[in-house]
Formats: structure tokens, C-alpha cells, sequence
């Protein structure tokens, strides 16, 4: 994939169309299977290096899909701003305001999953314009969106805690993500993520070690296994005579 013009990268030989609204990580993997490779190679590449695991770059993605890089900007939600921010378009943001679950609803779907706009109307039951309307002049400012309470590893907490159970590395978990699970995190969130819950996990077992230090010895129960046999000369009698004194 390296080129034909000085300083630019090849065009692949297989496109795909970007989807409005639709995440730069979603269109990546797309692109990636449609030429038969694996997607974290490709987003890889696309970032470049000395940051191999950042966000790709805008103008190394147009160079390989052969598009403009403001027709990119234009369909793909987040290409040309950070991770997890949404970017402020011309007009009014009314929409956000109004219906907040909802938008949220349409921009994940379309980022995530790259619907296209007749799927995304069917399935939460809106007109097409409103959700072209909802992925073009409507995106909000990160103060007119509910905040998020839950960081956005959270989904996927269960897929990278069975990771790290058998032994897999950082870089592991975010490429097995990616090409096994069409799941994007960012590798300095994830890094994140993996040193809080080692800390937690280091922090459980010392409680644990402590607990046991101070935990008192349980007094040893008898059971009728190890109960011995009273032998019959010391066993009582079970129908005592009574003793008759002589002269009474």
C-alpha cells in the first residue's frame, strides 16, 4: 500500500462507501475485509508511525480510499475530532435537547455498527430525514448531551477481564478486540482500565492474605466417628437393684 505519488500512500483495490454518521472505526474495519485484511493492521497503518495505536489520520485515509478528506468529514462522525467527542454542526441544536436518548440511540448505532440510513429509520421507527437530520445539522455540543455514567469500556469489561484471566497483554486485548469482537477502545483507555483492575485485583488478594493472618482457629468438633466405645465393665447398668442393709 505504499505508492504511486511521492509521499502518498496506494489506493486499495477494493472500496467501500463511508455511511452518514458512521464511526471512522467501524468504516476502517469495513474497508479492512473487504481487501482481505485484518483490521487492526489496517488501523495500524492508518495511523502511522510513532503512534501505531492512536487515531488514524484523516489524510492517510483518503489517501487509500481514494476521497476527499472533507467528503470524509462529511459522512464519518468522529474522523477528524477525538475519540468519543461529538462534533458541533451549523444550525440549531434542537433535537439533543428534545430527544436526547434517541439521538444517542441513532449516532451509536451509526457509528458502531455503520447502519445506513433506511435500517436506522426502521429499526427505531422515524422518518429518513429525521434521522439524516439527526446525523448532519444536529450534533450537539458535549454540554447539550446527558452525561456518560459509565466510562466506555463498560460493554466490554467482561471480554477483556476473560483476557486478562489467560495471561494476554495490552496490545493483545486491543487487537483481538478489534479483528475478533468488532469492538474499538482506544489503547490508552484500555491501558487504563487494565492497571486500575490489576491494582484491584492486587488490593483484593492482600485483604485476603491479611484476613486469613487474623482469622481465629476453629476448636476441633467431635463426631460420633470418633467417639470410642464405653467398655461394659464402666458402662452402667440399665436397671439398677436397690441395695438391701442388713437388719432392715
Amino acid at each position: 500500500m505504499t505508492g504511486a505519488l511521492p509521499g502518498r500512500l496506494a489506493r486499495l483495490p477494493i472500496q467501500v462507501s463511508p455511511r452518514l454518521g458512521e464511526g471512522t472505526d467501524s468504516f476502517i474495519r469495513r474497508l479492512a475485509r473487504a481487501n482481505h485484511l485484518r483490521p487492526s493492521y489496517l488501523h495500524g497503518f492508518l495511523c502511522g508511525p510513532p503512534f501505531w495505536f492512536g487515531k488514524p489520520r484523516v489524510e492517510r485515509l483518503a489517501d487509500v480510499t481514494g476521497r476527499r478528506i472533507t467528503n470524509l468529514e462529511q459522512a464519518l462522525l468522529d474522523v477528524s475530532t477525538p475519540r468519543r467527542r461529538y462534533r458541533p454542526g451549523p444550525g440549531r441544536v434542537h433535537l439533543a435537547s428534545r430527544q436526547p436518548d434517541l439521538y444517542l440511540q441513532l449516532h451509536d448505532a451509526a457509528r458502531d455498527e455503520g447502519l445506513p440510513l433506511r435500517q436506522l429509520a426502521d429499526r427505531y421507527g422515524v422518518p429518513k430525514r429525521f434521522v439524516r437530520d439527526a446525523l448532519t445539522r444536529n450534533r450537539p455540543l458535549s454540554r447539550d448531551l446527558p452525561p456518560h455514567q459509565t466510562p466506555v469500556t463498560r460493554p466490554v469489561a467482561p471480554l477483556i477481564n476473560a483476557m486478562l484471566d489467560v495471561g494476554l497483554g495490552t496490545r493483545d486485548i486491543w487487537t483481538a478486540l478489534m479483528d475478533d469482537h468488532d469492538t474499538s477502545v482506544s489503547y490508552a483507555t484500555l491501558s487504563l482500565y487494565i492497571s486500575k483492575r490489576r491494582r484491584h485485583v492486587a488490593w483484593l488478594q492482600q485483604q485476603w492474605e491479611i484476613a486469613k493472618q487474623h482469622r481465629r482457629p476453629r476448636t476441633p468438633q467431635r463426631t460420633a466417628s470418633s467417639l470410642r466405645p464405653i467398655p461394659p465393665s464402666i458402662r452402667a447398668p440399665t436397671n439398677p437393684t436397690k441395695t438391701v442393709l442388713p437388719g432392715a
